[in-house]
């Protein structure tokens, strides 16, 4: 099996890390996202979140995009063609996740 499906087995959301940094978060963030990612399958939904590393007030946040496709297919698909392609000036790390755990609102795996 290939090494992308090894935690998760299938799953039809991926998470894109690296890809905008807190300052590049802006209202057409996610259908920017949305758009791009459309060209793989057929898009259900794109989340923006925002995840502090620690407590700090100046805590490094991370910005993480969640994408849920309509089938497994795609999502394997748009991970193999955005894991380690250049946006921006920054390589963008893309993977699956746990659809279970999206579907609970936990974004912070």
């Amino acid at each position: 099996s290939s090494g992308i499906n090894a935690e998760y087995g299938e799953s039809s959301v991926m998470v894109l890390k690296n890809m905008v940094s807190f300052e590049d978060v802006d209202d057409d963030l996610e259908d920017e996202i949305r758009e791009e990612c459309s060209k793989y399958g057929s898009v259900k939904k794109v989340s923006v979140y925002q995840e502090a590393q620690s407590e700090a007030e100046d805590a490094e946040i991370v910005v993480k995009i969640f994408v849920q496709f309509d089938k497994t297919s795609e999502c394997e698909v748009a991970v193999n063609s955005l894991n380690g392609r250049w946006f921006g000036g920054r390589s963008i790390v893309a993977t699956l996740y746990d659809e279970q755990r999206y579907l609970r609102d936990e974004l912070s795996g």
